[in-house]
Protein backbone atom coordinates (compact mmCIF):
# COMPACT_ATOMS: atom_id res chain seq x y z
CA UNK A 1 0.00 0.00 0.00
CA UNK A 2 1.62 3.50 -1.11
CA UNK A 3 -0.23 7.01 -0.62
CA UNK A 4 0.61 10.10 -3.10
CA UNK A 5 -0.10 13.62 -1.93
CA UNK A 6 -1.08 15.85 -4.78
CA UNK A 7 -1.94 19.52 -4.98
CA UNK A 8 -5.21 19.12 -7.08
CA UNK A 9 -8.22 15.68 -6.93
CA UNK A 10 -6.86 13.06 -9.40
CA UNK A 11 -9.50 11.53 -11.77
CA UNK A 12 -8.56 8.03 -9.49
CA UNK A 13 -9.71 10.46 -6.38
CA UNK A 14 -12.57 11.34 -8.04
CA UNK A 15 -13.53 8.47 -9.52
CA UNK A 16 -13.58 6.81 -5.58
CA UNK A 17 -15.51 10.48 -4.54
CA UNK A 18 -17.94 9.62 -7.23
CA UNK A 19 -18.78 5.62 -6.44
CA UNK A 20 -19.14 6.53 -2.59
CA UNK A 21 -20.73 9.73 -2.45
CA UNK A 22 -22.81 9.80 -5.46
CA UNK A 23 -23.34 6.32 -6.10
CA UNK A 24 -23.70 4.57 -2.64
CA UNK A 25 -24.65 7.34 -0.40
CA UNK A 26 -26.84 9.76 -3.30
CA UNK A 27 -24.79 12.70 -2.84
CA UNK A 28 -25.71 15.11 -5.79
CA UNK A 29 -22.11 14.95 -8.77
CA UNK A 30 -22.68 18.61 -8.63
CA UNK A 31 -22.09 19.15 -4.78
CA UNK A 32 -19.76 16.42 -4.60
CA UNK A 33 -16.76 17.67 -7.44
CA UNK A 34 -16.39 21.51 -6.14
CA UNK A 35 -13.99 24.63 -6.09
CA UNK A 36 -11.59 22.95 -3.16
CA UNK A 37 -10.88 19.71 -6.58
CA UNK A 38 -9.04 22.96 -8.64
CA UNK A 39 -5.45 23.08 -8.51
CA UNK A 40 -3.86 24.70 -5.45
CA UNK A 41 -6.78 24.72 -3.45
CA UNK A 42 -6.32 21.81 -1.14
CA UNK A 43 -4.08 18.74 -0.65
CA UNK A 44 -4.97 15.64 -1.72
CA UNK A 45 -4.49 12.19 -0.53
CA UNK A 46 -5.02 9.29 -2.41
CA UNK A 47 -3.84 5.45 -1.08
CA UNK A 48 -3.11 2.73 -3.82
CA UNK A 49 -2.91 -0.84 -3.16
CA UNK A 50 -0.34 -3.08 -5.19
CA UNK A 51 -2.06 -3.06 -8.29
CA UNK A 52 -1.91 0.73 -8.02
CA UNK A 53 -5.70 1.25 -7.34
CA UNK A 54 -6.82 3.89 -5.54
CA UNK A 55 -8.39 2.72 -2.31
CA UNK A 56 -9.21 5.26 -0.57
CA UNK A 57 -8.70 9.51 -0.31
CA UNK A 58 -9.30 12.52 1.46
CA UNK A 59 -8.17 16.13 0.86
CA UNK A 60 -7.34 18.39 3.49
CA UNK A 61 -6.36 22.65 3.44
CA UNK A 62 -6.33 25.44 5.66
CA UNK A 63 -9.13 27.84 6.88
CA UNK A 64 -8.58 30.92 9.28
CA UNK A 65 -6.91 31.07 12.19
CA UNK A 66 -4.64 27.91 11.00
CA UNK A 67 -7.66 25.42 11.42
CA UNK A 68 -7.10 22.45 8.94
CA UNK A 69 -10.50 20.90 7.48
CA UNK A 70 -9.95 17.35 6.56
CA UNK A 71 -12.87 16.45 4.14
CA UNK A 72 -13.94 13.70 1.25
CA UNK A 73 -12.61 10.89 3.49
CA UNK A 74 -13.67 7.42 1.69
CA UNK A 75 -12.67 4.30 1.34
CA UNK A 76 -13.87 1.57 -1.30
CA UNK A 77 -15.67 -0.53 -0.24
CA UNK A 78 -12.69 -3.69 -1.01
CA UNK A 79 -10.93 -2.03 1.31
CA UNK A 80 -13.38 -1.57 4.60
CA UNK A 81 -12.29 -3.15 7.84
CA UNK A 82 -8.88 -3.38 6.91
CA UNK A 83 -7.47 -0.52 9.38
CA UNK A 84 -7.14 1.90 6.09
CA UNK A 85 -9.64 4.48 7.55
CA UNK A 86 -7.09 5.08 10.10
CA UNK A 87 -4.25 4.88 8.54
CA UNK A 88 -5.66 7.70 5.56
CA UNK A 89 -6.98 9.91 8.48
CA UNK A 90 -3.31 9.61 10.39
CA UNK A 91 -1.65 10.29 7.26
CA UNK A 92 -3.35 13.48 6.61
CA UNK A 93 -2.89 14.27 10.20
CA UNK A 94 0.58 13.91 10.00
CA UNK A 95 0.69 16.18 6.70
CA UNK A 96 -0.96 18.55 8.31
CA UNK A 97 1.75 18.69 11.14
CA UNK A 98 4.51 19.18 8.91
CA UNK A 99 2.64 22.03 7.69
CA UNK A 100 2.21 24.12 11.06
CA UNK A 101 -0.83 22.67 11.93
CA UNK A 102 -1.83 22.34 15.07
CA UNK A 103 -6.11 21.75 14.99
CA UNK A 104 -8.04 19.72 12.43
CA UNK A 105 -12.02 20.19 11.88
CA UNK A 106 -13.86 17.31 10.16
CA UNK A 107 -17.53 17.41 9.07
CA UNK A 108 -18.12 13.92 9.78
CA UNK A 109 -21.08 12.09 8.86
CA UNK A 110 -22.87 10.74 12.16
CA UNK A 111 -22.77 7.13 11.20
CA UNK A 112 -19.00 7.64 11.31
CA UNK A 113 -18.85 9.46 14.51
CA UNK A 114 -17.88 6.74 16.58
CA UNK A 115 -15.10 6.20 14.49
CA UNK A 116 -13.65 9.78 14.66
CA UNK A 117 -14.19 10.21 18.37
CA UNK A 118 -12.08 6.67 18.76
CA UNK A 119 -9.46 8.93 16.36
CA UNK A 120 -9.38 11.75 19.34
CA UNK A 121 -12.09 13.83 17.79
CA UNK A 122 -14.42 15.33 19.78
CA UNK A 123 -18.06 17.05 18.28
CA UNK A 124 -19.32 20.07 18.96
CA UNK A 125 -22.70 22.09 18.02
CA UNK A 126 -25.83 20.29 16.81
CA UNK A 127 -26.23 17.60 13.47
CA UNK A 128 -27.04 19.07 10.41
CA UNK A 129 -27.74 18.06 6.73
CA UNK A 130 -24.81 18.37 4.17
CA UNK A 131 -25.77 17.05 1.06
CA UNK A 132 -28.83 15.02 2.04
CA UNK A 133 -26.83 13.58 4.98
CA UNK A 134 -26.96 13.91 8.37
CA UNK A 135 -23.16 15.95 9.94
CA UNK A 136 -21.88 16.65 13.12
CA UNK A 137 -18.89 19.28 13.05
CA UNK A 138 -15.83 17.50 15.09
CA UNK A 139 -12.55 19.22 15.83
CA UNK A 140 -8.76 17.66 17.19
CA UNK A 141 -6.02 19.43 18.55
CA UNK A 142 -2.86 17.88 16.70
Amino acid sequence: MTYRIYDSATDESKALRIEIFVKEQNVPLELEIDERDKPGMAKHLVFFDNSERAVATSRFYVEKNNLWHIGRICVSKSARGTGLGKRLLETAENEIKKLGGKKSYISAQTQAQGFYEKMGYIPYGETYLEDTIEHIAMYKDL
